[in-house]
């Protein structure tokens, strides 16, 4: 999962509101208990792989929702002590320690912080026994949860990111142009781009930017590797070809060329400089000193009406877990109609549950989003999520890489595309071989 300093909705904790506060709208039956299964006193220890996060944070967010819910269940929050999850959870296991729960999870962090430990547990059985209703979940995110679960589930997602296009508008203003608009296509963004892309009394206005990582998240649904053959795809599936050719153009637009080798510095170009018109990425969970708004992230032309991809974050049962059945209680709070209402009315989170009343409340507590758009994110389809792989990020690090080299325009798209593909094939051979080898 990736953190941003001053962009971290994807990580951020919420508190959970009450029932009365967040009723109405739009209601499934959510899962219950069976009445067989056991209520003896259990304590569960819950795990965050993220770096010396809050314990009280996590009671008043969540924790305390857990055990109002479920009075049986005492939870015990733990989180990683540094930024070096691995060894920590490696330490905790051979210790003989428990892990009931592990919260907090990007999805494309399974294969790092799940699969390496061996904690992945099927909860099919268990959403069969309490009648845990699926179809309350946005499908997209079930269907990216049982990629990786081999047709189980794994983990719930209970929280989700979606990109957008943010534009200043102040800019627009000064330069006479109308605001972008919803469900443009890359080609209509392409146009206006160059007309904002110009000099200004000394300074070099940039028409459009985006984070290269966002990549992840696109939507041609294209992956970085084979799953079937682990070799990167980057040089061999023509939609990669197409979807770089897409963004470097804009690159190609004279005066809009990179200068930038970090997130921070292109980050800044919106956000600080506010040279940057355009700019593709995820919503602030802060207020910004810019005078922004947002639209829909552009669509490809045969794809009209798809989104991106959503970032998800995942609870998981785990597998060491002497508490299953009360592991399973505990996860499903947070995909109740109570924790996703509150998720969106502060905006920490795109809601992850098919409640319409609480897509339209996304934002409404939020007052650094009072009068945007934001609410159009939630209106396209998310693209289909790629086949998971356990070398994603081998690729996709090795995309990154070259993307600001064609950015700059210091290779061409052919060069660029066969360089990232060897560079990945390669750590994905390292990474395969068994250890001293």
């Amino acid at each position: 999962m990736v953190t941003k300093k001053w962009w971290p909705a994807a990580a951020m904790l919420l508190t959970v509101c009450s029932l009365a506060a967040c009723s109405g709208g739009e209601k499934k039956e959510e899962a219950r208990p069976a009445e067989n299964r056991p209520k003896e006193p259990v304590t569960l220890t819950i795990y965050d792989p993220n770096a010396k996060a809050d314990p009280a944070l996590f009671m008043e967010n969540y924790g305390n929702a857990i055990q109002k819910k479920f009075p049986y269940i005492t939870v015990k929050y733990i989180s990683s002590p540094d930024t070096s999850p691995e060894t920590h959870i490696e330490n905790r296991i051979a210790a003989g320690e428990p892990i009931d729960i592990m919260f907090n999870v990007g999805s494309i962090n399974h294969y790092r912080l799940i699969s390496t430990f061996k904690l992945e547990y099927d909860m099919t059985g268990l959403i069969k026994s309490t009648g845990y209703d699926l179809s309350r979940l946005e499908p997209s995110a079930v269907k990216a949860v049982q990629d990786f679960s081999k047709g189980g589930m794994y983990a719930f997602p209970y929280r989700m990111v979606v990109s957008g296009m943010m534009y200043n508008k102040d800019l627009f203003d000064k330069f006479g142009k109308a605001y972008p608009k919803d469900n443009m296509t890359w080609d209509e963004t392409y146009e206006l781009a160059k007309t904002m892309t110009r000099v200004e009394g000394g300074t070099q206005y940039r028409g459009f930017i985006t984070q290269f990582e966002t990549a992840s998240q696109n939507q041609l649904s294209v992956p970085f590797v084979d799953p079937k053959t682990d070799k990167a795809l980057l040089n061999t599936d023509e939609r990669w070809s197409r979807f770089v050719k897409n963004w470097t153009r804009f690159y190609e637009i004279p005066g809009n060329m990179s200068k930038e080798n970090d997130f921070g510095s292109i980050n800044n170009l919106f956000v600080k400089d506010k040279v940057a018109a355009m700019y593709a990425y995820n919503l602030p969970a802060t207020q910004l000193d810019v005078n922004w708004d947002v639209v829909t992230l552009p669509e490809f032309s045969d794809r009209r009406g798809i989104g991106p991809q959503s970032l998800l974050t995942l609870v998981y049962v785990t597998s060491t877990s002497k508490h299953k059945e009360a592991a399973f209680d505990a996860i499903s709070v947070l995909t109740s109609d109570e924790v996703q209402m509150h998720l969106a009315k502060k905006a920490l989170a795109f809601p992850v549950i098919n409640n319409q009343a609480v897509k339209d409340a996304y934002g409404q507590e939020a007052t650094f989003l009072q009068g945007k758009n934001v609410r159009a994110l939630l209106k396209n389809k998310p693209a289909d999520p790629i086949p998971a792989s356990p070398y994603h990020r081998y690729a996709s690090a090795a995309f990154g890489k070259y993307m600001y080299h064609l950015s700059k325009g210091t290779v061409d798209v052919n060069t660029a595309l066969r360089t990232m593909t060897e560079e990945a094939d390669k750590e994905i051979e390292k990474a395969k071989a068994p250890a001293g080898k």
